[in-house]
């Protein structure tokens, strides 16, 4: 276990020496179930979290932009075992660029008298969880950056599931590792492989380039299209047209036969295509 705790710090050390993002998190903690003298013992967490956040360095990169995040955490239960109290909770994490997060199942101890920090020592299923997250937003992000530019960070998010699934800690990390295997399978990479694409075609959108935007926006559909064609319901792809699918009816405007597609594959939101057609 102690090897296995070197072995992360390292690696997240050494990553953070190559690039460099900021968060910028805004947390809100629901705890309707509990009684009141058990929300009495979660006053702060919330500003914990967003010191642990925000005021920590991931990775250091050129780009120099704090990437914006909200965190929504929902308090179920909360148990005394032995020496610590055991809560469950539901954690959502959503960035303004589409890297959206649900997290059904996050057990952990939690004393408010004791600190929250980024440290070297024993493995805290609070810190490794709330990195792990961080780092599955921000390699989303460094993605939008360049060509597959997260893997780095997907790798050290991997490092922390392998360490929690050894810990007493471990449920619900068979699924965080779930979600990072989907993302490095070789059938979501054609649409991690056009973000940047993406990006830069709703920046040419909004300065009125509608000609260019058009442009990066087809190679953008071919991506898609790629996915589709070998897993019709990828997950990373569903989360992607979940947050962009109004993106993606503005880049189409009027060209109404990629708008068609678009609703054929995405039919959930397929309203939203058909208004965007001549």
């Amino acid at each position: 276990m102690k090897q296995l705790t070197i072995v992360l710090f390292t690696l997240f050390s050494a990553f953070a020496g190559l690039f460099a993002q900021k968060l910028n998190v805004s947390v809100k903690i629901q705890a309707d179930h509990l009684a009141e003298e058990q929300r009495n013992e979660l006053e702060g967490f919330d500003q914990k979290i967003e010191e642990y956040y925000n005021n920590f360095d991931y990775i250091e990169d050129e780009f120099e932009y704090d990437v914006n995040c909200n965190v929504h955490i929902i308090i179920e239960t909360v148990q005394q075992k032995t020496f610590e109290k055991i809560y469950r909770a539901q954690f959502l994490i959503s960035s303004e660029s589409g890297e959206n997060f649900y997290d059904k199942v996050w057990e952990f101890p939690y004393d408010k008298n004791r600190s929250l920090g980024h440290s070297q020592g024993q493995y805290d299923p609070v810190a490794q969880f709330l990195d792990y997250y961080a780092l599955m937003v921000l390699a989303g992000e460094m993605d939008t950056n360049g060509y597959l530019l997260g893997n780095a960070l997907y790798e050290t998010a991997m490092n922390i599931v392998n360490q929690a699934l050894l810990s007493k800690y471990s449920r619900g990390w068979s699924q965080r590792k779930d979600y990072v295997l989907k993302i490095l399978d070789i059938r979501t990479r054609p649409l991690r492989e056009v973000k940047p694409q993406f990006f830069e075609a709703m920046y040419q959108l909004k300065e009125g380039n509608y000609d260019k935007a058009y442009e990066l926006a087809k190679t953008v559909f071919a991506g898609i299209q790629k996915v589709v064609e070998v897993q019709p319901n990828n997950w990373y792809l569903q989360m992607f047209l979940n947050a962009h699918y109004r993106d993606l009816a503005n880049l189409f405007k009027d060209r109404n036969e990629e708008l068609k597609q678009l609703a054929d594959l995405d039919s959930k939101h397929r309203d939203t295509y058909r208004e965007a057609m001549r």
